[in-house]
């Protein structure tokens, strides 16, 4: 009886945790809402409105997309793998308390992940090759381009989250947010799983997959926007709290959005104008 008596308690003080946490960061959920209210009511349902917002950021090249039921994702192959990879990594970090940890990674780290990062590139050197009808040392294959995405998206997430802890210092503690090689394991099987997905690829989860990825571009376009903002407003040194970070934080995902539809447009107008296109590769 003594437990069962706990147990309601305990429930109803985290539903009033979750209320007062949506109330003081009132404005966060407030952009995310009209955001999504906005994305889900355009023309041309969520695919369409997924591939147009991410245009400017992908080439969303056909051949090297994958499909889930049928339908391509926004991102092509390479791209799925990098957000994918960096959503991951993020989420990782966040969920060990690190998220606002600027110490400098060991020397072993740094190297490991840039040669993560160097293995995309071989890749994309690689595809590239291919595409120009030119000899290239192996087939591409889009599983091998989600792979080495994925990598240089682990690489993006500690790059980027480094930046927005040391932007924040007085935050921030200087600790390395990924401090040890071993440190990179959850992100391999957090992603691993995200593999599994893409390699079953059942019709209903274009749509989960989707989103996911059109999230993590957006905060990852957020963090760099806030990066830029706390600089340049010399705000750096006077974050002290969270919660002053409330009004930086929704401004920058407001001008993500901004940037990532700005690019859009531009690459819209460009293959508008000069007849550029990737269909046929």
């Amino acid at each position: 009886m003594i437990g069962a008596s706990k147990f309601p308690s305990s429930t109803n003080q985290r539903v009033l945790d979750a209320v007062l946490l949506l109330r003081a960061y009132w404005l966060w959920t407030g952009v995310a809402l009209v955001c999504a209210v906005v994305f889900f009511s355009s023309p041309g349902g969520y695919n369409g409105t997924a591939h147009a917002l991410l245009h400017g950021l992908c080439a969303q090249t056909p051949s090297h997309t994958l499909m889930i039921g049928g339908e391509a994702l926004p991102f092509d192959a390479r791209m799925t793998g990098i957000y994918g990879g960096f959503l991951v990594t993020v989420a990782t970090i966040a969920a060990r308390g690190r998220l606002f940890w600027y110490g400098n990674p060991p020397i072993r780290v740094s190297i490991l992940l840039g040669a993560l990062v160097g293995l995309m590139a071989v890749d994309g050197l690689n595809s590239l090759l291919t595409d120009l009808g030119m000899w290239h040392p192996y087939r591409p294959h889009n599983a091998l381009r989600v792979v080495t995405g994925c990598g240089a998206g682990v690489a993006l997430a500690v790059v980027l989250g480094w930046l927005v802890a040391s932007s924040v210092w007085r935050l921030s503690a200087p600790r390395p947010a990924m401090g040890k090689i071993q440190d990179l394991a959850a992100p391999v099987v957090g992603f691993g799983g995200f593999g599994v997905i893409l390699l079953a690829r059942p019709y209903w989860l274009h749509f989960p997959v989707s989103m996911l990825l059109v999230v993590s571009a957006w905060i990852a376009v957020t963090m760099l926007v806030l990066v830029i903002a706390l600089l340049a407003f010399r705000l750096d040194s006077k974050i002290l709290t969270l919660r002053q970070l409330h009004v930086p934080v929704a401004i920058s995902a407001l001008a993500a959005i901004s940037v990532m539809l700005a690019l859009a447009g531009g690459r819209y107008w460009l293959e508008h104008t000069f007849g550029l296109s990737n269909a046929m590769m």
